[in-house]
């Protein structure tokens, strides 16, 4: 199974030794495909995959760059880790705002996977809206908060339905769990540093959250990037360490951009 994934890996990377081969032109293409290869996932504290998955991307760009709208999908090698999501951003100078709808149908989630209900008590799906903002260029301070403003990220009340092989019925109030981040980058020689800290909360006064049961620091780290040169060809790798001080838990995820 390794080799298999080790080819999979080499074709991949050769893929895109070939695309970043060819001449680039300098007119507008308003379309973009990428496709990310990460050890694992950590998503605001969470762990989301504990195994490497693929992650690939599309989407349409305004001419100015400005405005993006598209899809992605991820996928772990072992198939229990799935998501597929829907995002849309708009930059307006230093501020920027962006809108994820994700539906995640984990096999190791109940297998309800209908990725057109969107009733509030029972969707997978949930609406992640993100306001951010870089303070100057001389101080490139980036503050984010991030609010999930609807779907699944409801409390689960006593009298709630649970169906053999499906998720419980949702009725009780919308939480509204915020994510805040502070990020600072920093270069040393060739490699990017990013250092962030972000902590969750609910905006309803619960004290649980969609990323935690208590409100608190939940991710701290700092992403370190560098671009790895193979004669003409480059390929950018970052590594990402994390902490989350609520559930005292940590590790490190290794990404590829392979294109």
């Amino acid at each position: 199974m390794l080799r298999y994934y080790s080819i999979i890996l080499l074709l991949i990377i050769s893929c895109n030794v070939k695309i970043q081969a060819q001449d680039k032109s300098s007119e507008y293409n308003p379309v973009e495909i990428h496709l990310q290869l990460k050890s694992s996932y950590f998503w605001r504290g969470m762990t989301i995959s504990d195994v490497p998955f693929v992650l690939a991307s599309a989407n349409f760009t305004s001419k100015d760059g400005n405005f993006k709208f598209g899809a992605r999908g991820s996928n772990s090698f072992n198939g229990t880790y799935k998501q597929f999501d829907y995002f849309a951003s708009y930059k307006y100078k230093n501020l920027r705002f962006v809108v994820y709808d994700i539906y995640n149908y984990s096999t190791y989630l109940a297998p309800k996977t209908d990725l057109f209900d969107y009733n509030a008590a029972t969707t997978r799906h949930f609406l992640d809206a993100t306001v951010g903002y870089k303070v100057s260029e001389k101080f490139p301070l980036d503050i984010s908060w991030s609010t999930i403003v609807f779907g699944r990220d409801r409390d689960v009340l006593p009298g709630d339905v649970r169906e053999e092989g499906k998720d419980p019925v949702r009725n009780g109030k919308n939480r509204y769990s915020t994510y805040v981040q502070l990020s600072y980058p920093y270069q040393v020689k060739d490699v990017k540093l990013e250092f962030f800290i972000g902590g969750v909360f609910a905006l309803n006064g619960e004290k649980d959250t969609f990323f935690s049961d208590k409100p608190g620091i939940a991710s701290v780290g700092f992403n370190a990037s560098k671009v790895f040169k193979f004669g003409n060809y480059t390929l950018p790798i970052m590594a990402s360490p994390t902490w989350n001080t609520l559930k005292n838990t940590g590790g490190v995820v290794l990404t590829a951009n392979l294109f």
